[in-house]
Formats: C-alpha cells, sequence, structure tokens
C-alpha cells in the first residue's frame, strides 16, 4: 500500500495493488472478468457438474462465480474467495442479480487461506491468481486440505516470461516486463504449477498449455495496467506514455498482436 507520504513499497506492491483498486481499474476489472462462451476450454478439464461444492479462489468481481453456480445449479453451492472489500460486494451483487444468491457464498479474506473445513469441496478453480499470492505452496497446500478424495484442483495461470507484445519487439518488452515485475510475484508461476502441485501430493496432475493471439486489442487493458506497474518500478512517466503509446498506434494501424499462454493445470486428490 501507499505509504502516508504516498509512496508505495514495491516489496508488497504485488499484494496491494489487489487490496486497494482505483475506480479506473475496477471498472476494467467488471468487463474484464466478465465470463464468455469462448473461454469454456479454460475450465472443461474442472469437471463442474450440478451438485457440486465449488471453490472460486480469487473470485474478483464474480464474473467466474456466476458461471460455476449456473453449472452447479440448486443442488450446488459455490463459494467465492477474495481479498478485496470491494470485489467481494460486487461479487456479491452481480451473483444475486444473476439469481444465485441462495447457491453461493463469497467470503472476504485477510490472508490466504481458504475459509472452509478439510474435504469440504468437491472442485476448486482458481483462475491468475497464483502470480500475486505470498507463498504459492502453502495456497496449493490449502488447496488440497480443501477439496475431498477424488475432488479436483484446476489452476489456470500466466507466465509472463512466454509473453509476445508487437510492435514492441524483444528488447522493449524485457525492458517493460522488468521494470513491472513488482505487480508479480511469481510471474513464471505457470511454469511451475506442474511440479508444485505434484509435491504438494496429487494423485494424478495433468497440464495443458492454452494460447491465442490477440490482434484487436481486447487485453488493452491488462497492458495498460502493466505500463502503470512499470511506472510503480520506477520506470519515467515519459518512457511509460511512450511504450504505450507504441501499443495503442499499433492497434490503430492493425499491427498489434499480444499474446500470453495460459496454463491449464488440473489436480486430482
Amino acid at each position: 500500500m501507499a505509504s502516508a507520504s504516498g509512496a508505495v513499497n514495491k516489496a508488497t506492491y504485488y499484494r496491494d495493488h489487489w487490496l486497494e483498486i482505483d475506480a479506473q481499474r475496477l471498472g476494467a476489472y467488471q468487463q474484464l472478468f466478465q465470463w464468455h462462451p469462448a473461454m469454456e476450454p479454460l475450465l472443461a478439464a474442472a469437471e463442474i457438474a450440478p451438485g457440486q461444492v465449488v471453490v472460486d479462489y480469487g473470485c474478483g468481481p464474480g464474473g467466474l462465480a456466476v458461471e460455476l453456480a449456473r453449472r452447479v445449479a440448486d443442488g450446488g453451492h459455490v463459494h467465492g474467495v477474495e481479498l478485496n472489500e470491494t470485489f467481494v460486494a460486487q461479487a456479491r451483487e452481480n451473483l444475486s442479480t444473476e439469481g444465485f444468491s441462495e447457491t453461493t457464498t463469497v467470503h472476504h479474506i485477510t490472508d490466504d487461506r481458504v475459509p472452509l473445513g478439510d474435504g469440504a469441496a468437491d472442485r476448486l478453480v482458481c483462475k491468475n491468481v497464483l502470480e500475486y499470492v505470498t507463498h504459492y505452496d502453502a495456497v496449493i497446500a490449502e488447496f488440497y486440505r480443501v477439496v475431498k478424495p477424488g475432488g479436483i484442483v484446476h489452476v489456470i495461470d500466466s507466465d509472463w516470461g512466454m509473453m509476445a507484445l508487437e510492435p514492441l519487439g524483444r528488447t522493449q518488452l524485457a525492458e517493460l516486463i522488468e521494470a513491472a515485475s513488482c505487480a508479480y510475484k511469481t510471474p513464471l508461476i505457470g511454469r511451475l504449477l506442474y511440479s508444485e502441485l505434484k509435491k504438494a501430493g496429487f494423485a494424478q496432475v495433468a497440464v495443458k498449455i492454452i494460447t491465442s493471439a490477440d490482434i484487436r486489442g481486447r487485453m488493452l487493458p491488462v497492458l495498460v495496467n502493466m505500463i502503470e506497474y512499470a511506472r510503480v518500478g520506477g520506470m519515467s512517466k515519459e518512457r511509460a506514455d511512450d511504450l504505450l503509446g507504441q501499443i495503442k498506434r499499433a492497434v490503430v494501424d492493425q499491427t498489434f498482436m499480444f499474446v500470453l499462454p495460459q496454463f491449464l493445470v488440473t489436480a486430482i486428490k
């Protein structure tokens, strides 16, 4: 968090920027975190079905939780787990609006633990969260604890070392990633997930990588955030504005391309 003087603590920024989110980012996240049918390949391996108890770890404003609630139906229950208080309120509102207030619970947490008993869940889904937690091994141990024998933990996350972004090219992209690294505790988490879930004791672990090329700028809000992270990390305003300008011009002249592979790791207890 920012101190009383307005200074940012880079050592804890990876977590702090999720505790305090400005209005512009909140608005962008409401759109960015919505569920779309095109996202089905990300979730299929979790095998969500009617009647299940499902945990959405790091549920944000509830876009995925709405889809999970739709799948578990009246006989199931979805537990959203979230650090940010505004996200908690938004998730509860979004779930209520969609008619799922009776079959969902959104928990506000202040640490990384799952507020459920041992073996309480059939499924746990964690989408793009572990790159930000302080101790991913401890969180994965929590996942193992909370699912019942035969239950599935399904983790989706990025690996920023495999990112491609044109028109920046290799050198400028490396500069951006280095400056923005304060926003990610483990920016290369994607490649670590398979071995970490194996080490946690899961009986079976499968890994799949899904990627697609954004050539229209749909993910521009992610890159705008990344530029801001780079400024926090020490990049000058002038340099940050230059990089963002290059990206936006590429969207306009249709030379833009953004690729960020998603690791899908599915573990059965």
